[in-house]
């Protein structure tokens, strides 16, 4: 019974002095996990915290409600997409840059790559997407998600010969974003086919 108490008290002590910074970032990483294997639906107070090893009442303390923690999860998702579409971004840019025409072949396996690389972080996207369909409270903020991709796709089009990068980079970005569903939907398919897949929409018109 002591060495149960000593134990219980132990990690009490190790939660008290764990910074505030690391929890909110677990809750928000369990929450995305969780989107991804499970939906929208299986995240609760109770799920999240449960899964994170945290105190029973930290979504309320760090995100004031389970809406609050679907919006701070959303501006991560929104910052990791940013951080990750912004060097394939640049990499697009350095050809014009550089007075040559960008490597479509190495920007279709730079995309290929972060597609396939980050399966959970689109998961948990498209999951979100939908949600917003039938919840106005998240439809503008999965907006401002979707349009970090489309400025990723528009100095893509603009490589192809696109007139108006800005409306065929939407297009783009939504044909991309099929692509994506299908790896999702079924995976296993071969990493070449995606890169063939993509290298096709990249081709000059």
């Amino acid at each position: 019974m002591t060495a149960r108490h000593d134990t219980s008290t132990a990690a009490a002590r190790r939660g008290a002095a764990e910074p505030r910074e690391d929890r909110r970032v677990r809750l928000l990483t369990e929450a995305r996990r969780l989107i991804a294997g499970g939906g929208l639906a299986a995240v609760t107070h109770r799920s999240v915290e449960t899964a994170a090893g945290v105190p029973h009442g930290s979504v309320t303390y760090y995100f004031g409600s389970r809406d609050g923690l679907v919006a701070a999860l959303v501006d991560r998702l929104v910052g990791e997409c940013e951080d990750q579409v912004a060097a394939i971004a640049e990499q697009t840019a350095a050809g014009f840059t550089a007075g040559g025409a960008p490597d479509l072949d190495a920007i279709a396996r730079s995309v290929a790559a972060w597609i396939d690389d980050n399966r959970e972080m689109h998961l948990a996207r498209l999951e979100l997407e939908l949600a917003a369909v039938r919840d106005p409270r998240l439809s503008e903020r999965m907006a401002d998600a979707a349009r970090v991709f489309w400025r990723m796709c528009e100095p893509l089009a603009a490589a192809t010969g696109s007139t108006d990068p800005e409306r065929d980079g939407r297009g783009m970005a939504a044909m991309v974003d099929g692509l994506l569903l299908d790896r999702l939907a079924r995976p296993g398919q071969p990493h070449e086919l995606l890169v063939a897949a993509l290298r096709r929409i990249l081709a000059p018109q």
